[in-house]
């Protein structure tokens, strides 16, 4: 069932196919009107995650699935953790100074918790128009910060451009602009969903503007040092990627982690990330109100079962006889793949990054099962 799942986790490096459309100059915001959108999931507060080792026999039934999962993917390195609340946490991290693993994309999970935040302050405003911190965006004067954050602005992901992934390197949010630019909107703000890592980069230099930090240092100061996450670290955009596990493909030259910039800037161990996200939706980052917010409007991803909300997914698919529910998210580009999730029937968190051309999703299902 997750043949269709593992998809999006490319989203650091979709293949351009976005030739076939026709630019669109906007005046006003306009209704969405694509695919049915998911029901909002409130998401209860989950219990904590003790810091204490689980009962040893789900921690045996653990490794036996992770060295099943480590068989069949043959990772050139690999992190993985399970969290239940009330009762403990299972990791596979190595050491605090070993390599650092890449979440790619599920790190814009925390470039939107530090917008949330600015916005909490009152710094700014999900409704404020782009244009009121960066100038010549595409129909910027109508997408907004939320559009931005959930994905329906209608900005072209420079990621997808043919002459940018013949000379893959780092790009500044000044160039990916640059390139939004010229391939021009896709849709109205609001009327459709794309994503678009073009759209995280502009998010990265509103928080600079803003918090006066770039996006690196702001979720440091804000989310890392305040969690004592360890082994965490935010990359700085285009800043190389020292200490972290090389990534490993035979399908396509990996990129240097840093180059994703805000849209995918985190690296570090899957037992942090499960830190991370069980902060998070507790309220020890952003208020609980701003944390419903991230699952209140849900829209449909590449693949049935899979929706975007504020900086978050939720997958909600059959499997066999019962039905998946995750909040979390995905991140993957040639040579890494990561997942991190929240699953509420299993009052459970699970997180795997992984380097190769293997996929944390199944990996995620198989240690959930294993509870």
């Amino acid at each position: 069932m997750y043949r269709s799942a593992i998809a999006l986790l490319s989203l650091l490096a979709t293949a351009a196919g976005a030739a076939d459309y026709k630019p669109v100059r906007c005046m006003v915001r306009q209704a969405y009107a694509g695919r049915p959108l998911h029901a909002a999931i409130d998401v209860a507060r989950p219990a904590a995650v003790p810091e204490t080792a689980l009962d040893p026999a789900i921690t045996a039934r653990l490794d036996t699935v992770l060295a099943m999962i480590r068989d069949k993917t043959q990772p050139g390195a690999m992190t993985a953790a399970v969290g239940i609340t009330g009762k403990g946490l299972w990791t596979s991290d190595g050491t605090a100074a070993g390599p650092k693993l890449f979440w790619a994309s599920a790190g814009k999970s925390f470039t939107a918790v530090v917008v949330l935040q600015l916005v909490q302050e009152h710094k700014l405003s999900l409704d404020d128009p782009i244009s009121r911190w960066i100038e010549n965006v595409p129909n910027g004067d109508v997408v907004t910060v939320r559009d931005l954050l959930a994905h329906t602005a209608g900005l072209f992901s420079a990621n997808e451009d043919l002459t940018a992934r013949a000379d893959p390197r780092y790009r500044g949010p000044a160039e990916t602009l640059a390139i939004a630019r010229r391939h021009g909107a896709m849709f109205c703000p609001g009327a459709n969903w794309r994503y678009s890592n073009t759209g995280y980069d502009l998010l990265g230099e509103i928080v600079r503007i803003v918090d006066g930090r770039s996006i690196d240092q702001a979720i440091a100061a804000r989310i890392i040092v305040p969690l004592g996450l360890k082994t965490l670290r935010a990359l700085p955009p285009g800043g190389g990627a020292s200490g972290v596990a090389p990534l490993v493909s035979a399908q396509e030259k990996p990129i240097d982690p840093s180059w994703a910039g805000a849209a995918g800037p985190i690296v570090g161990s899957a037992g942090d990330m499960v830190r991370f996200w069980a902060a998070l939706l507790d309220g020890r980052l952003i208020a609980r109100s701003q944390v419903t917010a991230m699952t209140k409007t849900l829209y449909p991803m590449f693949d049935p079962g899979t929706y975007y909300g504020l900086g978050a997914m939720v997958f909600d698919l059959p499997d066999g006889a019962r039905r998946i529910l995750w909040i979390g998210h995905a991140g993957g580009t040639p040579g890494a793949s990561a997942l991190i999730v929240y699953a509420p029937a299993d009052h459970a968190f699970a997180a795997v990054a992984l380097t190769g051309d293997g996929s944390a999703v199944p990996a995620v299902n198989a240690l959930l099962k294993a509870l």
